[in-house]
């Protein structure tokens, strides 16, 4: 994944869409970014740089918003969208994941999400863990 943005002003600091790109790379060992992140939007202006990427599951798409600004007030977040409706209905289901300060806290707590949202419940009729007697 290479992205390339103006500088927005922090001479010889590494950017914050730089960092997202490395913790994206962490996410996806072995192989390459660009067959699972998806980056349809980018945004610039001399004050800020926003980026938008797309991950997806087989149920899920989502959407992480990186905004990176001069004044420093930088910002994270992700929404999870349902693929396809449910039965009877005519929309995709969605919702906010965490959100904040863009670090690596902010970004620990919207990957955590994302598993927590992909997990699924065991049934109720699994196995027994002893034998009946």
């Amino acid at each position: 994944m290479s992205i390339l943005i103006p500088d927005i002003g922090r001479k010889n600091e590494k950017s914050k869409i730089e960092m997202l790109e490395q913790w994206f790379k962490e996410l996806i060992y072995p192989g390459a970014v660009e067959y699972f992140i998806e980056t349809p939007a980018g945004h610039g202006s001399p004050e800020e740089q926003k980026r938008v990427y797309c991950l997806y599951t087989e149920e899920n798409q989502y959407t992480i918003v990186a905004i990176e600004r001069k004044d420093g007030e930088d910002y994270l977040s992700c929404s999870a969208t349902a693929r396809k409706a449910r039965p009877g209905e005519g929309w995709l289901r969605g919702n906010d994941l965490p959100d904040g300060p863009f670090t690596r806290k902010t970004w620990d707590r919207i990957i955590y999400a994302i598993v927590s949202y992909e997990m699924v419940k065991l049934s109720p009729f699994q196995k027994p863990n002893k034998a009946p007697k």
